[in-house]
This record gives C-alpha cells, structure tokens and sequence, in this order.
C-alpha cells in the first residue's frame, strides 16, 4: 500500500497556458513520463535509485530523425545524455532533514525505443544511505528550466520499494504551482529560458516514510 496521489493537474495547466500563449510557445515544450525504484540494502537503508525515463512521442521522432540525419548511434546519445545531465546531479534533490544526498556516475545505463518512444534507463548509488525510520526522505525531480516536464508516470507501479522493509510506504504529492507562475511559464518562448529555478517550482513530492 502506498499514499498515492493521481495527478489531474497536467491538463489544468495546459489550459491555462492556451489562454497565455500560442499552441507551442508555452513551456514545457516536451515531457517526460518517469519510473522510480528505490533499492534498499540489507540494512533497510536506502542506498541507491534506479531511473527509467519515457520521452515524449515527438521528441523522441526529432531525436530518431536526427540519429538517421547524422548517422550517430542511439549509444551515442546515451552518453551525452548522461554527462549533461550529469552536471545537474540528473534533475534530482534527495534530502533527509535537510541533509542532500551525494550520489556517484551513473551506472548500467541503456537506451532504447519502447512503443514509438525513447526510452533511457540508470542506476545511482547513494554515497552514504539514508535512513528511512529516523526521518522521511524527500525526493523532487525537475529539468531546471522547465523546457521539459518531469512527471512520474500513470501507469503502475510508477514507484517501486525495491526490497523495503514492510512498514515502508511513500506518499507522491502533485506540484502546487500558483496561477501567476504558471502564466509566466506560459509566455515564455520556445528560445526562452525561465532560470534554473523554474523547474523545481512544477515538480512533484515523494516522501518515503519507515515506521
């Protein structure tokens, strides 16, 4: 059993922001279906996650396209993938009371195309566990500018306790961006960027929680 929220808010948010902007002007411009499974060790600490990220039918046809344009290797994209991303300590935030996680490269990385979309999947070890019965751990994951929504997947299970122990449950909470943020993402252009800071303020809250 989880605390599971089902989020509605996406198609709330795409009607406000046909009222701000054009169609495709409006950010994000492209989305991103995410899949989580939190790996505990033997200890029942939390000591690493694995990512699955879903593209976007559209996005993935531009990044299909551009593969057969230039003749790279979906392998090729993999890895410049990850070391983007990489300087972004991969779009995540991992906290207990305050505390960011610290987690190394990422490993057992694959690419790949599942029902028309790009698939990219890895794993990263946290440097050092957290505990889950001292205090709730926290985890948000945003791209920074918000070009590209990040929002965990519909269809179950999108969060996964890999091996927790049984009074482990997570609660996924929806953003709550007020009207005024999501009008001035609205209006920014597809060659316009909100700031680093803007991503965060539309992600979603886990909040894993041991009894």
């Amino acid at each position: 059993m989880s605390w599971s929220f089902t989020r509605h808010w996406r198609m709330a948010v795409l009607t406000i922001a046909m009222c701000f902007a054009p169609g495709t002007q409006a950010h994000p411009h492209h989305w991103i279906d995410v899949f989580t499974e939190w790996q505990f060790n033997p200890k029942g600490l939390i000591s690493g996650v694995k990512l699955r990220w879903l593209f976007d039918d559209y996005y993935s046809v531009l990044l299909l396209d551009d593969t057969t344009a230039t003749g790279k290797d979906l392998q090729v994209v993999l890895e410049k993938t990850l070391r983007n991303i990489g300087r972004h300590r991969y779009f995540l935030q991992i906290e207990q009371q305050g505390v960011k996680a610290e987690f190394g490269d990422a490993k057992h990385a694959r690419i790949g195309v599942w029902d028309h979309r790009i698939e990219i999947e890895f794993s990263l070890a946290l440097k050092a566990p957290f505990d889950p019965r001292q205090s709730d751990i926290v985890f948000r994951i945003a791209e920074p500018t918000y070009y590209f929504e990040m929002l965990h997947a519909e269809e179950s299970p999108a969060i996964v306790l890999r091996d927790a122990p049984p009074a482990c449950r997570y609660r996924l909470e929806p953003p709550k961006p007020d009207a005024a943020l999501v009008a001035y993402a609205a209006s920014l252009g597809i060659n316009e960027s909100g700031g680093d800071g803007l991503g965060i303020q539309f992600a979603e809250t886990v909040t894993i929680r041991c009894e």
